[in-house]
């Protein structure tokens, strides 16, 4: 995999893809060679301008993919090693969960949903200071980057379909076993 990082999501205020920027630009500061693949539509709201300003000044490390479906995200997703997600305090994080899927090892904020995701206190950050410093840690260390790959993809499971249609499935026949409903009918 590509030592670089992807972010997926909506391109909104509320995602903080300059607070990323910031971030990776420090790591990058600190000598790793390492580069950005924003996945999602920017659009042409006054937020949406500045990202793509700043994707353009940064263009020899950042690419502003736009909107990315089936094979061309999964491409993206796949052969990537890392991931990058800023938006605090997000309920659930379906793109962690993605960039899990995919193999990538994901560095969250340490709030809300996506720390329950990637479960790995290493990868949860507190603020820009304390994200540049554990993406360091991270990035200097094969050996950590292959335990913490191999931690996530044992929770990638919690994420698939087949989980999802079982535990459907599950919740359906509980109810469906509840003797009031044998007898509605």
């Amino acid at each position: 995999k590509e030592p670089g990082f992807v972010c997926i999501g909506r391109i909104e205020h509320e995602k903080r893809v300059e607070t990323m920027l910031d971030i990776l630009a420090r790591v990058r500061a600190l000598g790793h060679d390492i580069h950005l693949h924003v996945i999602g539509p920017i659009s042409n709201t006054p937020y949406g301008r500045m990202i793509g300003r700043m994707c353009a000044e940064h263009s020899q490390w950042v690419f502003a993919e736009g909107r990315q479906a089936g094979q061309a995200k999964a491409r993206l997703l796949t052969s990537h090693r890392f991931g990058i997600h800023a938006r605090d305090r997000e309920a659930f994080g379906i793109s962690v969960a993605e960039m899990v899927k995919a193999g990538c090892i994901p560095f969250v904020p340490d709030a809300g949903g996506p720390p329950e995701i990637v479960g790995q206190p290493a990868l949860c950050y507190a603020n820009v200071d304390d994200a540049v410093a554990k993406i360091d840690a991270v990035l200097r260390d094969d050996a950590r980057q292959r335990r913490l790959a191999g931690a996530l993809a044992a929770q990638a499971g919690r994420f698939s379909t087949r989980r999802f249609m079982d535990e459907f499935r599950r919740v359906v026949e509980t109810f469906a076993s509840w003797p009031s409903m044998q007898h509605s009918y």
